[in-house]
């Protein structure tokens, strides 16, 4: 377990370094709990963000930045499945269990079950700006 916690480690700051990956019209970076999405993304656009944790008593929030759109972010458990260190994780998306919309300036809190999520996005209409977004404990 411990090996299983220190790889993960590594990954989430190799994603710092790296700079996010890219969906399309969506930027996705950062981790440790404090994750970005930057958005360019004309109506319907799809993204996915990597895989993050959510621990138990905690929430997941919001806080966009667009001038533009709206964003559908739903909320997806994801199953990690890691072989050995030379080999690409294997991610496995379970059905969506929260789906939230985010505009402008309001900001968003979302509680989930303690476990490893994805957020798919989707833009409703042009959609220009940042996501913010930090796993805090939900006191």
């Amino acid at each position: 377990m411990k090996k299983i916690k220190f790889i993960y480690l590594v990954m989430m700051v190799l994603v710092l370094f790296t700079g996010g990956c890219t969906a399309g019209n969506y930027v996705f970076s950062g981790g440790m709990g404090k994750h970005k999405i930057e958005v360019h993304a004309t109506d319907g656009a799809y993204g996915e963000s990597y895989d993050f944790e959510v621990g138990r008593n905690q929430k997941v929030v919001l806080k966009p930045d667009l001038s533009e759109g709206e964003l559908q972010i739903d909320f997806a458990p994801a199953t990690v499945i890691m072989t050995d260190p030379d080999t690409p994780e294997d991610v496995i998306i379970g059905e969506v269990l929260e789906t939230v919309k985010v505009s402008g300036k309001e900001e968003v809190s979302v509680v989930l079950p303690e476990d490893s999520y994805v957020m798919e996005i989707t833009s409703i209409g042009a959609s220009k700006g940042t996501v913010n977004i930090e796993i805090v404990d939900n006191n």
